[in-house]
């Protein structure tokens, strides 16, 4: 969706210590479901092994998670941006709660997914038996300056809301299936304090409406009805991964009352040079760290990774960057 006309330029802080973006993760009821919507359905390539996913104890996962005595399992999908992937977590042997949020409540999340035929994708959706969000469950029609386009919202078979859209003239893309670019929408409780977590705090350069809008195309598409938006867009350094935090006013908003670990939590992957050190500044802050022990968990002695929770409900992870490739 479109920033409203008149913006301010948020120049990020200057962190230094992101590398790139990392993975977009939930936490879902059936790897086998989830597996049979965006392969099947929508057509992206698994990551990792094929064959059946079978669950395990993972004690890294577990301590990550704040799931002690838990079994999980995963799987995951790729996005045209080679940084970013999708990825699931399904848990067994532990009390969860499943959440979802209406798209206006804080810590609802939108995947955007571009695509080349909406006609072929939406058909395979409908014969798939996939809900359809969309007022009407036909794609919007919408022309602006950068062109036309078309699109449609979907849930997921845990109710996660998936946006389908096919832009005219198309975007420039290295994929080779119907989804050529992915981008992501979060909808926040309070747009200062999300600038001042993600912005000032881990980095990301932002792009600001200056004012609450209108947003008719985004309203309907998601079916909520009245109430005005006001975007934050930009990326994380070191990727082109689009982050849209859109915070709503004039509607009712109920934020989730969430754990890491239950059915619907979301998370966003940061990579940064030195997990310890980012996570220590973050908790001087005043972040809250969601994984169990308070810090960092060690997957082995070369790589920690830690789960923080934002003000919007949601979640985000602190990883490790690549690592640069040997000299040839």
């Amino acid at each position: 969706m479109a920033l409203a006309a008149s913006t301010v330029y948020l120049m990020a802080a200057p962190a230094g210590e992101v590398m790139t973006a990392g993975n977009f993760i939930h936490v879902m009821g059936n790897v086998d479901k989830t597996i049979a919507f965006y392969h099947d359905v929508l057509g992206l390539d698994t990551t990792g092994r094929p064959g059946p996913h079978e669950f395990a104890d993972n004690a890294f996962v577990a301590k990550l998670y704040g799931t002690p005595g838990a079994q999980s399992r995963v799987t995951g999908f790729k996005l045209p941006d080679p940084s970013v992937a999708l990825e699931f977590v399904e848990f067994k042997d532990i009390d969860q709660k499943t959440i979802q949020p209406r798209p206006q409540d804080p810590g609802a999340s939108v995947l955007v997914l571009t695509v080349r035929s909406l006609d072929a994708a939406l058909a395979k959706a409908r014969e798939a038996g996939v809900p359809i969000v969309t007022a009407g469950g036909a794609p919007l029609m919408h022309s602006d300056e950068g062109g036309k386009s078309s699109t449609v919202v979907l849930k997921d078979p845990d109710g996660f809301y998936v946006e389908l859209v096919e832009r005219d003239p198309a975007p420039e893309s290295q994929a080779t299936g119907n989804v050529i670019a992915a981008s992501v929408m979060v909808s926040v409780a309070d747009t200062d304090k999300t600038l001042h977590l993600y912005r000032d705090l881990i980095g990301f350069q932002l792009k600001t409406d200056a004012s609450f809008a209108k947003d008719a195309m985004l309203s309907k598409a998601l079916g909520v009805k009245g109430g005005e938006v006001r975007h934050s867009i930009g990326t994380a350094p070191g990727s082109n991964f689009q982050y849209d935090f859109v915070e709503w006013k004039g509607i009712d908003r109920k934020p989730a009352q969430v754990r890491i670990f239950d059915r619907g939590a979301g998370v966003l992957r940061v990579r940064v040079r030195d997990v310890d050190a980012f996570v220590a500044n973050l908790k001087d802050a005043g972040v809250t760290v969601a994984s169990a022990g308070d810090g960092p968990v060690e997957m082995n002695p070369a790589n920690h990774f830690c789960i923080l929770k934002d003000p919007n409900s949601f979640f985000f992870q602190i990883a490790p960057g690549p690592r640069p490739r040997p000299a040839q």
